[in-house]
C-alpha cells in the first residue's frame, strides 16, 4: 500500500507543479520508466530506513553510555569536568531519541545528588520540559538551590507559586523570612544571646509565633530551621507547658526518639522527671498501668497524662495475650473513670480490647464480647462476629442487622443476608440481582440460583491512526524504555501520561482516550501496563484489559503435564503481581507468581528444574516454570481444590491445615471462604477464583465456553 502511495505522491507532485505553472506535465511515463522510477523510490527509502535503523541503535548504545557515566559518578560521588563534557558530547548524538529528556535527566539528577547542580540548570529542564513527571521534585528541588545562593526574596516569591511539601524546605522558608525580617529589624541573625536586640516589630512578632505552632506540630526540625530556631529559644517563647503540648503530639505521631531530645535541655526538674516517665511509656506501652498509677490525679500534668493514656491504649492492650486468663475490662473502666474519660473515648478502648481479645474462649468473656458488640455497632467486631457465627454455622440475622447501611450494601453480606431469607422469591430475588453484578459474590449468587454466570463485555475503543500519530512520541518513549529493560522507568512514565490525560465523565470514569490507550497496551503485549491502566483509571469493569492473556504459550508449554488449568494459573499471576514480571515484595517474593527464591530453590531441586539464583525468578519463563510446578506439588496435597491451593499459596499450607483443623470438616465451601480469618488471604482466594472463571469466558474456545467451571466438584462437594 505505502509504495502504491510513495509513487502516487511523486506523480501527483509532478503533475500540481505543472498546473501551479501553467504548464501540462512536461513528459509522460512509459511503463518502465515507471518501473525504474518506482523501484529508484525504494532503493532510496530502504536506505533511509536502514540509516534511521542504524542511528536508532548507535543512539541507543549513547544512551546506555550516559547511564553508566551518570550511575558510575554517584556511586563514586564524584562527577568530574571531564565526564560532565563525556555526556555532554553523548547528548549531542541524541537528537529526535525517544529518550533523550531520559539522558538530560540523568546528568541533571547525578548533579542533583552530587549537590552540583545549579538554579539556571534546574530551570532549563522545568522549561524545556514542562509536562515531565520530574517536574515536581525539580519544583521542590528549588527550594534548596535558591536557600543555598541565600536568593531569599526570590525564594519568597517562588513559595508564592510553588507550596513546600517537604519538612526542609518549610524550614528553608522559615530561615529565609527570618533572614529578610531580621536584616531590616537590624538584628544580626548570628548571634544567638539576642534578647537585648529585641525591638517591637510586628513582621518579626507573627513570623515568631507561626514558628512556634510549626515547632510544636513538627516532631524533629531540620538544620535549616537552626537561626529561627535559637532566636524564637531566645525570646522565651519555648515554655514548660509547650514542652508538655509537644511530648504528647511527639506521642500522637509515633516520634518517640525525640522524648529524649525533647528533655535534654530542660531546667525545671518536675518538668524533665515526668518527660522522662512519658519517654519510658511510650517505648514501652506495656507499662502504661505502672505510669498511671504513679500519676496522682492532682498532678499538674494531669490533662497531658490524659491524652498519654488515650493515645497508648491501643498499643497497651496489643501486648496482652490473647488467651490470657479471665479477661476482663473492669480495670480499664476505672482507667476511664479515673480520667474523665468520654463515653465516645470509652467504646474506642472497648473496641481495641475486644479486637485484641476476640477469640479468647473464656465463656464469660464471650457473653460480654456480644453484648458489647450489640451495643457499639462497629462494623469491624460485627463483621468479625458475622465470621464466627458463619464457621460456627450459628444464626447470621442478628449479627447482619446491626451492620450499618454501608456494611449492608457489600456484596458478600448481601449473600449472607439472601442464605438466610425465609421468603423463597425474596431469597430468589435478591441472589438474582446479586448474579448480575461483577466479583466472587456474584459467582455464589449463580451457584445458588443454579444458573451459569454471565457477566456483559463491555466494548473498548481502539486508537486511530490520527491518534497513534498524535501520541507516537509517548508511545515510542514507553517501547523505548521496555526494550532496554527500564521497565519500572516506563511504568512511571505511563502512569504520569494516564494522570494527565482528564476525565471525561468525572475522575471516577475511565475517558475513551484513556480506554484505547490501556487497549493498545494490551495489544502491544504489555501486560503490566494494561492492567495499571485500568487501576489508574478505575476501569474495573473492562475485563479483558484488567485481565490480559498473557505468556499464553508458556503457561501452555510449562501445563502440559500438570493436573492444573491454565486459567487457575493465570489467575494466580494476576494477583500476585498484575503481570508486573519485576514485582518484588518486601518479603522478597519475586516475579510474575511472586514466588520466594528459597521456595523457588526447593521447588527446583525436588522437580530436577534448573534455578540459578532468586533473579532467575524476574525472567517470565522460569518463574512460570516453577510457579506453576509449585502448583502442581500443592493440587497433590490438595487435589483439584482451587479453594485450599491458593489459600495456601498464599498463606502457607501449614496455616491452611490450621484452619481446617478449627472447622473440623463441617463447613460448606462458601462457609469456608467467608471464616478464613486473613483478610488478605481471604480476597486473595475470591479474586483468583473469580480471574479464573474470567479467563474462561474470555479466552475458551467455543467448545470449552460451553463448560465454564465456576467451581469443581471437589470444591462443592467437599465439607472443609
Amino acid at each position: 500500500m505505502w509504495k502504491k502511495t510513495l509513487i502516487a505522491v511523486f506523480l501527483a507532485s509532478q503533475y500540481a507543479f505543472a498546473v501551479g505553472t501553467g504548464k501540462e506535465p512536461s513528459k509522460s511515463y512509459t511503463e518502465t520508466e515507471l518501473k525504474q522510477l518506482k523501484n529508484d523510490w525504494l532503493a532510496i527509502y530502504q536506505k533511509e530506513l536502514q540509516y534511521a535503523e542504524n542511528l536508532r541503535l548507535k543512539q541507543r548504545e549513547n544512551f546506555q553510555q550516559i547511564n553508566y557515566l551518570a550511575d558510575a559518578a554517584i556511586s563514586q560521588k564524584n562527577l568530574s569536568l571531564s565526564t560532565e563534557q563525556t555526556i555532554q558530547r553523548l547528548l549531542l548524538t541524541l537528537a529526535a531519541y525517544p529518550l533523550e529528556m531520559e539522558a538530560e535527566w540523568k546528568l541533571l539528577n547525578a548533579k542533583i545528588t552530587l549537590k552540583q547542580a545549579t538554579e539556571s540548570e534546574v530551570k532549563a529542564f522545568i522549561s524545556k520540559y514542562p509536562d515531565s513527571l520530574y517536574q515536581r521534585q525539580l519544583q521542590n528541588l528549588m527550594f534548596e538551590l535558591l536557600y543555598r545562593e541565600q536568593k531569599f526574596a526570590e525564594l519568597l516569591q517562588y513559595a508564592e507559586n510553588v507550596k513546600p511539601s517537604h519538612l526542609a524546605d518549610q524550614c528553608r522558608l522559615f530561615s529565609a523570612r527570618y533572614e529578610l525580617v531580621a536584616n531590616k529589624a537590624q538584628i544580626n541573625p548570628e548571634v544567638s544571646q539576642v534578647a537585648e536586640q529585641k525591638a517591637e516589630n510586628a513582621e518579626l512578632f507573627a513570623l515568631v509565633q507561626e514558628f512556634d505552632r510549626f515547632w510544636l506540630a513538627t516532631p524533629k526540625l531540620t538544620s535549616d530551621c537552626a537561626n529561627l530556631e535559637s532566636y524564637w529559644r531566645d525570646q522565651r517563647v519555648k515554655t514548660d507547658e509547650k514542652m508538655r503540648l509537644k511530648a504528647v503530639e511527639l506521642i500522637k505521631q509515633n516520634a518517640n526518639a525525640e522524648l529524649a531530645n525533647l528533655a535534654a535541655n530542660v531546667n525545671n526538674e518536675n518538668l524533665k522527671i515526668w518527660l522522662s516517665s512519658v519517654e519510658k511509656v511510650a517505648n514501652n506501652p506495656a507499662d502504661l498501668q505502672n505510669f498511671i498509677e504513679n500519676q496522682p490525679l492532682d498532678s499538674p500534668f494531669y490533662a497531658e497524662n490524659k491524652a498519654i493514656i488515650q493515645q497508648l491504649f491501643a498499643k497497651y492492650v496489643r501486648t496482652l495475650s490473647e488467651n490470657m486468663e479471665n479477661p476482663s475490662f473492669q480495670q480499664y473502666q476505672a482507667w476511664a473513670e479515673k480520667y474523665q474519660f468520654s463515653n465516645e473515648e470509652m467504646n474506642s478502648w472497648k473496641n481495641a480490647f475486644i479486637t485484641r481479645l476476640f477469640d479468647n474462649p473464656e465463656p464469660t468473656f464471650q457473653l460480654w464480647r456480644d453484648e458489647q458488640i450489640k451495643l457499639l455497632k462497629a462494623d469491624n467486631l460485627t463483621e468479625r462476629r458475622l465470621r464466627m457465627a458463619i464457621w460456627q454455622q450459628t444464626a447470621l440475622k442478628e449479627w447482619l442487622d446491626l451492620l450499618s447501611t454501608e456494611a449492608k450494601g457489600k456484596a458478600e453480606w448481601r449473600y449472607w443476608a439472601a442464605k438466610e431469607e425465609k421468603n423463597e422469591a425474596k431469597r430468589k430475588a435478591d441472589f438474582k440481582n446479586l448474579a448480575k453484578e461483577r466479583g466472587f459474590y456474584a459467582m455464589l449468587a449463580a451457584q445458588q440460583l443454579g444458573i451459569i454466570y454471565q457477566i456483559p463485555m463491555l466494548e473498548v475503543p481502539e486508537l486511530t491512526q490520527v491518534q497513534i500519530e498524535l501520541y507516537a512520541n509517548q508511545l515510542v518513549r514507553i517501547q523505548e524504555l521496555r526494550e532496554l529493560g527500564q521497565f519500572e522507568q516506563a511504568r512511571k512514565v505511563w502512569i504520569d501520561w494516564l494522570k494527565s490525560i482528564k476525565a471525561e465523565a468525572g475522575e471516577n470514569t475511565p475517558t475513551k482516550i484513556q480506554l484505547a490507550l490501556i487497549k493498545y497496551a494490551k495489544d502491544k503485549n504489555w501486560y503490566d501496563l494494561a492492567v495499571e491502566g485500568t487501576i489508574q483509571t478505575k476501569a474495573f469493569d473492562y475485563l479483558d484489559l484488567r485481565l490480559p492473556n498473557a505468556y499464553s504459550d508458556w503457561f501452555d508449554l510449562h501445563l502440559q503435564d500438570k493436573k492444573i488449568s491454565k486459567t487457575f494459573a493465570q489467575a494466580i499471576a494476576r494477583q500476585e503481581s498484575a503481570w508486573n514480571a519485576q514485582a518484588q515484595s518486601h518479603a522478597n517474593a519475586r516475579g510474575l507468581m511472586q514466588l520466594l527464591p528459597t521456595t523457588a530453590q526447593k521447588t527446583a531441586k525436588d522437580n530436577g528444574l534448573v534455578f540459578k539464583d532468586g533473579n532467575d525468578l524476574f525472567q517470565p519463563f522460569n518463574n512460570i516454570m516453577l510457579g506453576t510446578t509449585h502448583l502442581m506439588e500443592l493440587n497433590e496435597k490438595y487435589p483439584n481444590n482451587r479453594i485450599l491451593i491458593a489459600s495456601a499459596y498464599n498463606a502457607g499450607a501449614g496455616r491452611v491445615e490450621q484452619w481446617l483443623k478449627r472447622s473440623n470438616g463441617q463447613l460448606a465451601m462458601d462457609e469456608f471462604i467467608a471464616s478464613i480469618p486473613f483478610f488478605e488471604t481471604r480476597g486473595y482466594v475470591q479474586n483468583v477464583l473469580a480471574y479464573d472463571y474470567y479467563y474462561q469466558m474470555l479466552y475458551s474456545d467455543i467448545n470449552a465456553k460451553n463448560g465454564l467451571k465456576m467451581f469443581y466438584q471437589e470444591e462443592l462437594t467437599r465439607k472443609y
